[in-house]
């Protein structure tokens, strides 16, 4: 028999539009000890749950069980003080700040005078598993470690419920390892851990218990043990995926060249191995994938294709002549917030960013609204983006929503090439395959796709050929058809077998 639940929330309902509920009366229960997976498509209602529970936002009906007990939590410092800590998907950190910095801030009047000194926050760090540099400085960190400031966060409030975000679209498969590895020591120490993601294969293969909510309703809750990733997409999505499906190109043999790299090289980061002596040629009507452990020279061709960075030495050619002597390329960059949005000017304006200065969208220097309302509105139907109007901001969507304003526009280019970075990163499984789905329409349709990702199963099922890289260097080169375990060798600097 199951322990009793640590916390409960008990028929939960919350709408931000009245008639139209995020949570639509969700029961669910949080145990010690469990790795709890909170599944569903983008914008099912997962981080409201989780906001609720840690009190920036109210419940309309419903309410909290904290070991059998009501409590309500108007605030962040109420669900604190009832030990409950949360790691959000976009951290709340002052990046200028130290690493001890940040924990003393974060820290409550009574515990600062343990942490006055570094090495007593050293001395905690490693204690959770999670050994740091207090010295170092937020914004000089990788997103890995400065994740790892916020679970410390939490950890120093004594949190005995720790709620994650999305917590691993910022990371790479190494990472990912070694974050459920903290994960399952602090569910070892009796917390209880609820973790929102996308990533089935994580679910399947770390969490004890999953919950499904589907349009705000929750649709399964139950032991992990014995389902299949096939049971969790029926119940996010309400129908069968064949997640395992290639999706082939028109079997045509490749056009035109529409790139070329001759032996390229950009210099080293802190990072990134750069590139070293790479070539690389892109045809019309075929997808190439590039596979390969995040920083070794994958941001940098990107920068390349999207002629925001010169090669130290090389040569990149276009293949077809335009007035500017550059290629056409559509852009889906890796990081949609930073480098995709600008988050508070409205989706048509977004849609429509790079051609917002020409006719018929501007005349004598003032914009041409309704042209730009009615184009947008067009390209919003097409790709699905699920808004009440292009008037709305991109910052209220879901991240599936915000993915497809920036692959709309990417099509909407006069592009020869499309060229795309993490495009399925943090989104759920049918955003996700939309995604892929218009990325091999696109290259049947004549264009170049050069598709970067850490997926590699992604990877396979849609590219025409895969390149991989290692240190820098294209090491080989293989098509959809090769196994995972002769790509993987490459990605590590072995030989294909």
């Amino acid at each position: 028999m199951p322990p009793d639940p640590y916390l409960t929330l008990t028929a939960i309902t919350k709408a931000f539009t009245p008639g139209h509920p995020v949570l639509d009366n969700v029961t669910v229960a949080f145990r010690r000890g469990e790795i709890h997976a909170i599944l569903g498509e983008n914008g099912a209602g997962k981080s409201t749950l989780l906001n609720i529970l840690f009190g920036m936002y109210q419940p309309d009906m419903g309410g909290i069980l904290l070991e059998g007990r009501e409590v309500i939590h108007r605030s962040p410092a109420d669900a604190i003080a009832n030990r409950i800590g949360m790691v959000h998907q976009h951290f709340k950190l002052v990046p200028t700040f130290t690493v001890a910095e940040n924990l003393r801030l974060a820290a409550p009047p009574a515990i600062r005078p343990s942490l006055a000194r570094n090495a007593d926050i050293a001395r905690l760090a490693d204690s959770f598993g999670l050994s740091i540099d207090p010295k170092a400085i937020v914004s000089t960190l990788p997103l890995s470690l400065q994740q790892r400031v916020e679970i410390l966060k939490a950890l120093i409030n004594k949190a005995e419920l720790v709620l994650f975000d999305e917590p691993t679209t910022i990371l790479n498969p190494a990472e990912i390892a070694a974050f459920y590895k903290v994960l399952r020591q602090i569910a070892a120490a009796g917390r209880a851990v609820v973790v929102v993601t996308h990533h089935l294969n994580e679910v399947v293969d770390h969490a004890q218990h999953a919950s499904v909510i589907r349009r705000g309703k929750l649709i399964s809750s139950g032991p992990v043990a014995g389902r299949a990733r096939e049971d969790f997409v029926r119940d996010m999505v309400g129908h069968e995926v064949d997640l395992s499906a290639a999706l082939d190109g028109t079997g045509e043999a490749p056009g035109a060249v529409r790139l070329s790299l001759q032996n390229v090289s950009v210099a080293a980061t802190p990072s990134s191995s750069g590139l070293r002596d790479t070539s690389l040629t892109l045809r019309a009507g075929e997808v190439v994938g590039i596979a390969g452990v995040e920083g070794n020279g994958q941001r940098e061709l990107f920068e390349l294709v999207a002629g925001a960075l010169t090669p130290d030495s090389g040569t990149v050619e276009a293949g077809r002549s335009h007035a500017d002597g550059r290629p056409r390329v559509g852009l889906v960059p890796e990081d949609r917030h930073q480098e995709g949005l600008v988050l508070d000017l409205p989706i048509a304006v977004n849609l429509l960013l790079n051609k917002i200065d020409e006719a018929p969208y501007a005349r004598a220097g003032r914009l041409n609204h309704a042209a730009i309302t009615a184009r947008a509105e067009e390209m919003r139907a097409a790709s699905d983006v699920r808004s009440r109007n292009v008037h709305v901001t991109p910052r209220i969507l879901s991240g599936g929503n915000q993915q497809k304003i920036v692959l709309a526009r990417a099509m909407n280019e006069d592009a020869d090439i499309i060229a795309v970075y993490q495009p399925t990163r943090g989104l759920d499984v049918a955003a996700s395959e939309e995604i892929l789905r218009r990325l091999r329409d696109a290259a049947n349709g004549g264009r170049a796709v050069l598709f970067i990702s850490s997926n590699l199963d992604e990877i396979m099922r849609i590219s025409d050929r895969i390149i991989i890289f290692y240190a820098g260097r294209a090491v080989g080169e293989v098509n959809g058809r090769a196994s995972r375990e002769e790509i993987g060798a490459l990605m590590t600097g072995g030989a294909a077998h």
